[in-house]
């Protein structure tokens, strides 16, 4: 489905026509929805946050998240006429919501696919822009030549698939935002010439660290107050940083605190790319909490070197290993660590 914001009228029953299934209709029936909201009088716009935790309703200012679009644009140099995007992410992320809002301002023409793991199957046309999770990049590799730009975001990128992404010639950024940012408010080239392994802000966002060590940010222009976040980061310079992990996912194993997210970087290179996996913990009477490895999917067999565990990272190393049917009903939901966990500890 082709979506021209050049053209004066666009909001016509011709979203609905050659509906193929239930899916496809909510699919199209949310991206209607919000252009519909976005097009009335209405200053406020509500959106849901919390995807990983419990969801929450979100009222954001259209000024605001206009201010942001724009400067995203700017940065990607996409200002000029006959920007040609994919939309292929779910309808309800901010991401959308926000790649919606740049073609709005900018007059992007863009093409709209049902969300799925690989979305350019079948797709031979040429794209200026899209974003993507790191899922659909994995499954994409071999067309991304198609896009000029992909911005990645919702999680975090492997080692695996970061390394896969240095032999392709689109310029592929990681970006760091949520839905009370309106959207990413920080940006990492991880491929081509000038990558780099920090992520910088935009030039209007004010960042800062708790003495947990867990990001605050702000912009004047673009968010009504102050949000202190629970991602930990180190930062760098006072517009750089680099991102660690969630606070709220720290395990305590025998008084060693662990950030899961540091260990699945650690063995990312031992699990098939296209698994979606994550370090928690369970009870245990001795550690109090031990560590463990949770695999969606069937069991499969695998092997990870005890190598990588040496020195003080022995603590790192899963004591036990779960595999899930399934996270969630769909592969690009994020999916919640917590709710995992504790249906099975029930089991």
């Amino acid at each position: 489905m082709w979506i021209d914001f050049s053209e004066k009228k666009i909001l016509t029953s011709s979203f609905f026509f050659k509906i193929k299934n239930k899916e496809e209709y909510f699919w199209k029936k949310t991206i209607f929805s919000f252009l519909k909201n976005w097009y009335d009088n209405k200053p406020i716009l509500s959106l849901t946050s919390g995807t990983t935790g419990t969801p929450k309703i979100i009222s954001l200012r259209k000024e605001y998240m206009c201010e942001r679009a724009i400067k995203t644009v700017e940065f990607l140099k996409l200002k000029k006429k006959g920007i040609r995007g994919l939309l292929c992410l779910s309808p309800n992320f901010i991401a959308t919501k926000m790649f919606l809002i740049r073609a709005i301002i900018f007059k992007w023409k863009i093409y709209c696919v049902p969300p799925s793991s690989n979305p350019l199957k079948n797709i031979k046309e040429y794209f200026d822009i899209t974003s993507m999770v790191p899922i659909q990049v994995f499954f994409s590799l071999k067309n991304l030549k198609n896009i000029k730009i992909v911005l990645i975001g919702g999680s975090s990128i492997s080692n695996f698939l970061e390394k896969q992404l240095q032999n392709i010639s689109t310029i592929c950024y990681s970006t760091y935002g949520m839905t009370e940012t309106s959207g990413h408010i920080a940006i990492k080239k991880i491929n081509g010439s000038n990558k780099s392994i920090f992520y910088k802000s935009f030039q209007d966002v004010f960042l800062s660290t708790d003495n947990r060590n867990c990001l605050g940010i702000f912009s004047p222009c673009c968010m009504d107050s102050f949000l202190q976040t629970n991602d930990i980061v180190h930062m760098v310079s006072k517009n750089t940083f680099t991102w660690i992990g969630r606070y709220d996912n720290i395990i305590n194993s025998g008084g060693i605190k662990i950030i899961p997210e540091l260990v699945e970087k650690e063995i990312s290179l031992f699990i098939p790319c296209e698994k979606r996996f994550f370090i928690s913990s369970i009870p245990d009477k001795i550690l109090g909490e031990k560590v463990i490895l949770v695999i969606e999917g069937p069991p499969i067999p695998l092997h990870i070197p005890d190598t990588i565990f040496h020195g003080k990272k022995k603590f790192y190393k899963p004591k036990n290993i779960f595999f899930i049917p399934h996270f969630t009903d769909n592969l690009l939901d994020k999916f919640k660590r917590k709710e995992i966990i504790q249906k099975l500890i029930q089991t």
